[in-house]
C-alpha cells in the first residue's frame, strides 16, 4: 500500500543531514536554530535535485543568509516588502535560464528567505527588524554546514573512488542543460502573483504572510498544466490536511519539546513523500498541529487553509492571464510577419 509513497533514499538524507541542527537545538535551548533547519532542508533538496556541486551550494547557503535580513528589515514597511518579495521572485525564477533543474534552487532559496524572514519579524518590534534579521545571519550558514560537507564528500567519492567525470571544485553545479522554456512568461507571472499577494499581506495585516505569498509564486511552474496541477494539489492539501491537523493538534499536549519535534518533522516532510499532494496535505497538518501545540487557539490554524487557498488562486489567476496574453501577442507577431511576407 504504501511502496512508492515514501521517498525513503531522500527522507533518510535528510533527516542525516538535519540531526546536526536538530540537536544543536536541544543542547541550546535557542530556538532560531529549529527555525534555520528550512535552510538545511532547502539546501539539501537544491544540492540533490538541481544537481549543485560544494560551490553552489555554498553560493546558495551566502544569498539565502545574506537576503533573510534585508527581507526581515523590509517588513518595517509595506511598500518595501511588496518590492523585496517581487525582486526576489524575479530572482528565483529568473534562475531557470540556467536549466529546467535549477527550479528547484530558485524555489528553495525563496521559501526559507520568506519564511525565515516573516518569523523572525513576527519575533521582533518595529524598528529593531534589521537588527534582528542580523542575528540569525549565522546560524544560517551554520544551518547549512552538513549539506556542503556531504556535498563535499560526495564530490571526492566520485572523483577518486567511483572514478566518474567531476565538473572541478569550482563548477556551480555537476550537469550542464538547456534553459528552461517560458523563463520570461513564468517571470512575469511571479512577480505580478507575489506583488498583489504581498500587497494584501502588507497593508490588510494578514495572518502568516508567508503562506499567502509563497502559496501565490509555488504556483508558478512554468508552464500552464503543472500549474494547474499544483493549484489543485494545493487546494487539496489546504482544505484536508489543515482541518485534520485542528482535530489532532486538539489532543495533543502542549509542550515544547513536541513543537521542536514537529518542525523537525514538518521541514522533512519537504523530502519524504514521492507525490506532491500528500507531502502539502501532510505539512498542512503538522504546522496545525504545531500552531495548536505552541498555545495558540484552535481555530488560529484555519489561517493556514485560507491564507494557502487565497494565494493560490492568486497564482493560477496570473499564470493562466501571462499565458493568455502571451499566446495573443504572439499570434499578433506571427499574422504582421505572414502580412509582410505577402506584401514582399
Amino acid at each position: 500500500m504504501f511502496n512508492g509513497l515514501f521517498n525513503l533514499r531522500m527522507l533518510s538524507r535528510g533527516a542525516i543531514v538535519l540531526a546536526p541542527i536538530f540537536i544543536a537545538g536541544l543542547v541550546t535551548g535557542d530556538p532560531i536554530w529549529f527555525r534555520a533547519e528550512i535552510v538545511t532542508v532547502s539546501v539539501f533538496i537544491a544540492a540533490e535535485r538541481s544537481r549543485l556541486a560544494p560551490l553552489g551550494v555554498l553560493l546558495q547557503t551566502l544569498v539565502i543568509a545574506c537576503c533573510v535580513p534585508a527581507m526581515t528589515a523590509s517588513l518595517e514597511q509595506p511598500a518595501s516588502f511588496v518590492i523585496a518579495s517581487v525582486l526576489l521572485a524575479i530572482g528565483c525564477v529568473a534562475i531557470t535560464d540556467a536549466g529546467v533543474g535549477m527550479r528547484w534552487t530558485g524555489t528553495f532559496t525563496f521559501i526559507p528567505i520568506l519564511y525565515i524572514a516573516c518569523a523572525t519579524a513576527g519575533d521582533g518590534h518595529g524598528h529593531r527588524l534589521g537588527q534582528a534579521g542580523l542575528e540569525v545571519f549565522p546560524y544560517l550558514l551554520c544551518s547549512a554546514v552538513p549539506v556542503i560537507l556531504a556535498s563535499s564528500a560526495s564530490c571526492v567519492w566520485r572523483k577518486r573512488v567511483s572514478k566518474q567525470a567531476s565538473h572541478g571544485w569550482l563548477a556551480l553545479r555537476q550537469v550542464t542543460e538547456p534553459s528552461a522554456p517560458g523563463c520570461f512568461e513564468g517571470i512575469v507571472a511571479a512577480a505580478f502573483a507575489v506583488g498583489v499577494a504581498a500587497l494584501l499581506a502588507g497593508w490588510h495585516g494578514i495572518h502568516y504572510a508567508q503562506w499567502l505569498v509563497w502559496s501565490a509564486a509555488s504556483v508558478v511552474t512554468g508552464d500552464v498544466a503543472t500549474a494547474r496541477a499544483k493549484w489543485k494539489d494545493r487546494m487539496v492539501g489546504a482544505i484536508v490536511g489543515v482541518p485534520a491537523g485542528m482535530l489532532v493538534g486538539i489532543l495533543m499536549p502542549h509542550a515544547p519539546l513536541l513543537f521542536d519535534v514537529l518542525t523537525a518533522v514538518t521541514a522533512l516532510t519537504l523530502v519524504a513523500f514521492n507525490r506532491y499532494v500528500v507531502a502539502f496535505g501532510t505539512r498542512c497538518a503538522l504546522h496545525a498541529v504545531a500552531i495548536i501545540v505552541a498555545g495558540h487557539p484552535v481555530f488560529s490554524a484555519g489561517y493556514r487553509a485560507i491564507d494557502v487557498v487565497a494565494g493560490s488562486v492568486i497564482g493560477i489567476v496570473f499564470v493562466l492571464g501571462t499565458h493568455l496574453i502571451a499566446g495573443a501577442l504572439r499570434g499578433n507577431r506571427s499574422d504582421v510577419g505572414l502580412r509582410t511576407q505577402r506584401i514582399r
